[in-house]
């Protein structure tokens, strides 16, 4: 397996390697995306597409537990080295498994996040639902993407080399329509005006400044995107 390929479903010593990568290069935009979630102590989260573990153990800091899922074997093994001491202490469950065919019963979870891999969900609109299914009555879906769509040239560099799904914020948001989410929030942190732009259901939307200092050259000419929606 090639490197862009394994940036799909990481497999092995390079798949490790990307992995822990991610870990450091994604932590910027998840960090934002996470600002816009209210974890308490008696949340049950999950956390689909976990990668190499770091957002699971950040959230395991807040949330009463925290489940991870993902279907590639070296993401679930790095995920449960980096949880190793929230396992031990039942705070977090690592699991191998698909979005498309989630192993949970329904009404299971309070917040249910995706960060950095719709991209790569097969039948996008179908996995929603799925991901529906599984959340409580008012429960929590956040969905963080460093891209608003494929309208600059870093994310069609990647998209020629990788096997994946841009989606802009009009696109995201009627996915969720369609499975009937309630309370659809658009987040975007736009790094040319270095101000973050807030979408609503009804089509209101504001801006605010926002901090850039932080973030890499690149990713100034990206927009990310985070999503908040309710069942």
């Amino acid at each position: 397996m090639g490197f862009f390929d394994n940036m799909r479903k990481p497999k092995g010593k390079l798949g490790n390697i990307q992995l822990k990568s991610m870990n450091k290069e994604h932590t910027p935009v998840s960090l934002w995306g996470l600002k816009h979630l209210d974890i308490s102590p008696e949340d049950t989260v999950l956390d689909i597409g976990c990668g190499g573990g770091i957002n699971i153990n950040r959230m395991a800091k807040k949330a009463g537990k925290v489940y991870g899922i993902d279907y590639s074997e070296e993401s679930v093994k790095l995920s449960k080295e980096v949880n190793q001491k929230e396992i031990g202490e039942g705070k977090v469950e690592v699991l191998e498994g698909n979005v498309a065919s989630l192993p949970f019963e329904d009404d299971t979870f309070n917040i249910v996040t995706a960060f950095e891999t719709v991209y790569f969900w097969p039948d996008i609109e179908k996995c929603f639902g799925e991901v529906k299914r599984v959340l409580k009555p008012d429960g929590v879906f956040l969905i963080g993407m460093e891209t608003n769509g494929s309208d600059n040239f870093i994310m069609r560099f990647w998209q020629h080399f990788i096997d994946m799904n841009l989606y802009d914020d009009s696109q995201i948001r009627g996915f969720l329509k369609n499975n009937e989410y309630s309370d659809i929030t658009v987040y975007l942190r736009d790094g040319k005006t270095k101000q973050e732009i807030i979408r609503r259901m009804d089509g209101s939307e504001s801006k605010v400044n926002d901090d850039y200092s932080q973030i890499s050259f690149s990713d100034r000419f990206l927009q990310w995107m985070t999503v908040v929606a309710k069942k």
